[in-house]
């Protein structure tokens, strides 16, 4: 395995620090620790990093890296040698397992994919594949366009697409690892731009192609335009100015125009058709709505924060002039190179971005710079042949290398853009894999022709209906299938091939029918045991608030008993207190006066006789008079106490 690969995907997954400095860092840890340095220099740090990765890191970067050893308190430094702690340097080493865990995970998973797919590849070095297939992706789309092969796409290579695809639609952890190896070249590009990791880059003047305005007007894959969205709202976050040159968006005003009309047409063709006029076909949009996006392209590009830009482009102006025809040529010469034949609207294409490379240029005024934040104008681009040329252009004018050329690839600005900000990197790597994804799953052109051909003579022959034909040759599901039953290779196809695509069509619907079915069911079922989890909730409830109620009820009875038996003591308490003070006293009087009258009456006469009859009634009189009073002061104290409650 490429121990690069498992660099970059370390850094761009997030395994290793929270940039690129801390990843190299970690990478340079495990190096020195390995080899027992006790004392290192920048040189030969780059030496022995080359030798060991295969990349000539630049010295300055190199510097910044052993700079946060020094931070870390991993080294000090000497008049530019640096001693080694060794126990510090040790804390930042790491262990590879999690990485060799999750490949081991991809190819065994993407060979289960294959099986399932009935794709042969038991000759291959899935290993080998995988990272190879990697490091030539960005040379098989061309502008977003597919490179045609004499033999088309190779089983292997549809296995491949079909499973990363796959992946992204779910979002696996796999697909975020399978994104991380595929950032690997991209940001090793992006260290020779960036010279110094900055959040910054105030004073650049970006200017993007068509292919990248038809996306963030939509009309691409939902991928690829959220990734280009997300990359102008962070260039514009950075300070940059984002700009399309006026004959840039004349050209895509031009080709809306074009595709609008072409779009609503009955002789609407798959094979003819770009993106802009799959966008309004494929979207159902009436004339009205078509004229209505159509009068609000710059409207709808200035709320992304893209300004058109007046160029006044004269291709006979001599002041910074750059050879157009040259460059012109070399872009032919690298589309060639690829296989690609160019059409003549390509051609007119290649010429737009030409003459922005050119016009880029002439706004530099002769200046030059070494690094993204001081090239004040440049060009970004979706298509790497363009981008390779404007790399190779620039090189052959300048005496000194390593000037940064008038056009990148807008990857390898988000890239540099994001050397701070890996996992930003990995979500923007996320959502382009997918979009390639399904840009290599697409027939080209070949294929596409076999296809409408065969399409063609089924009518001749009146073998397929006309409401058939018409669905079978506009509809754009179509392209899915017609891959899915030839793998993309030119040897599958025969000329029944478009029934198979039908019954294919047919079957993924119906399977999606019955997927909906059954979703539909299951969301019943979920609703039902939750009404049932509901009543069984409401019957517990209403049991835990009868129960609570019960206590309440409980617990109030035994309180008012409690507060009855303390209002009965207050009472009894205080109306034994008022008899005694009211009632007690008299009769004690009154008692006593009738026992010394008593004593009166010693002998037993008649007299006596009436006189000790007198005491005894008036001793009861006594008796009940006091039970009267005492009555009367408890019923007083209880009607007070009362009141008091």
């Amino acid at each position: 395995m490429k121990d690069i690969t498992k660099l970059y995907a370390a850094y761009k997954a997030g395994y290793l620090g929270n940039n690129i400095l801390d990843t190299y860092f970690s990478f340079i840890a495990n190096m020195i620790s390995e080899e027992h340095l006790s004392i290192v220099e920048d040189n030969a740090i780059s030496d022995k990093f080359k030798e060991r990765y295969k990349i000539e890191l630049p010295l300055p970067f190199v510097r910044q890296i052993l700079g946060v050893g020094v931070q870390k308190k991993c080294f000090i430094e000497d008049r530019g040698k640096y001693s080694v702690v060794v126990e510090e340097l040790k804390k930042y080493c790491f262990d590879e397992t999690d990485f060799n865990t999750m490949w081991e995970r991809l190819v065994s998973e993407f060979s289960a994919h294959c099986q399932e797919k009935e794709i042969d590849i038991s000759s291959l070095n899935i290993n080998d594949f995988i990272l190879d297939i990697m490091d030539d992706s960005d040379e098989k789309i061309l502008s977003g366009e597919k490179v045609e092969d004499s033999d088309g796409t190779s089983p292997a290579e549809y296995g491949w697409y079909s499973f990363v695809r796959e992946q992204g639609q779910t979002e696996t952890e796999l697909y975020a690892f399978i994104a991380a190896l595929s950032a690997s070249n991209i940001t090793k590009q992006a260290l020779f731009h960036a010279g110094e990791v900055t959040t910054e880059y105030s004073g650049l003047n970006i200017y993007l192609d068509s292919p990248i305005i038809f996306a963030l007007l939509g009309m691409d894959e939902e991928s690829r335009t959220a990734s280009y969205k997300t990359l102008v709202r962070d260039m514009l976050k950075a300070k940059c100015s984002v700009h399309v040159s006026d004959h840039n968006f004349q050209e895509v005003d031009s080709i809306i125009a074009r595709a609008a009309g072409w779009a609503t047409n009955t002789q609407y063709d798959l094979r003819k058709a770009n993106n802009a006029a799959r966008f309004f076909h494929d979207s159902q949009m009436d004339e009205v709505q078509i004229s209505e996006f159509c009068d609000n392209i710059e409207t709808m590009l200035n709320d992304l924060g893209v300004t058109v830009k007046e160029t006044s482009y004269d291709i006979y102006q001599d002041k910074f002039q750059e050879d157009e025809s040259q460059l012109f040529d070399m872009v032919k010469a690298r589309y060639s190179e690829q296989g690609y034949d160019l059409s003549q609207e390509r051609e007119e294409s290649i010429k737009v971005d030409v003459r922005s490379i050119i016009m880029i240029y002439r706004e530099r005024q002769g200046q030059t710079a070494t690094k993204l934040q001081n090239a004040k104008h440049i060009m970004l681009t979706s298509n790497n042949a363009i981008a390779n040329v404007s790399k190779k252009y620039e090189s052959n004018r300048s005496i000194n290398s390593g000037h940064i050329p008038a056009c990148i690839s807008a990857d390898l600005f988000g890239a540099v853009l994001w050397l701070d900000s890996p996992m930003q990197m990995l979500e923007y790597q996320k959502q382009k894999l997918l979009a390639d994804c399904y840009a290599f799953l697409k027939p080209d052109k070949t294929l596409l022709d076999k296809y409408i051909q065969s399409l063609d003579d089924a009518r001749k022959t009146d073998a397929i209906d006309e409401k058939r034909f018409l669905f079978l040759r506009t509809h754009k599901v179509v392209l899915d299938s017609l891959m899915d039953i030839t793998k993309g290779d030119y040897a599958r196809f025969n000329s029944t091939t478009y029934l198979e695509v039908y019954d294919d069509i047919q079957e993924k619907a119906q399977k999606q029918y019955r997927d909906e079915v059954e979703a539909h069911k299951q969301t019943r079922e979920n609703m039902k045991k939750l009404e049932e989890l509901t009543a069984d909730e409401k019957r517990k409830n209403e049991q835990e608030i009868q129960s609570l109620n019960d206590r309440i009820t409980s617990m109030e009875e035994r309180d008012k008993v409690r507060q009855e038996r303390e209002f009965e003591k207050r009472v009894s308490r205080w109306g034994w207190l008022a008899t005694l003070v009211l009632v007690g006293v008299p009769y004690l009087v009154l008692i006593v006066g009738i026992e010394i009258a008593k004593t009166q009456f010693a002998d037993i006469t008649w007299r006596s006789a009436y006189g000790i009859a007198g005491a005894a009634i008036a001793t009861a009189i006594a008796g009940s008079f006091f039970a009267f009073g005492k009555k009367r002061c408890f019923q007083k104290v209880r009607s007070i106490l009362e009141k008091k409650k």
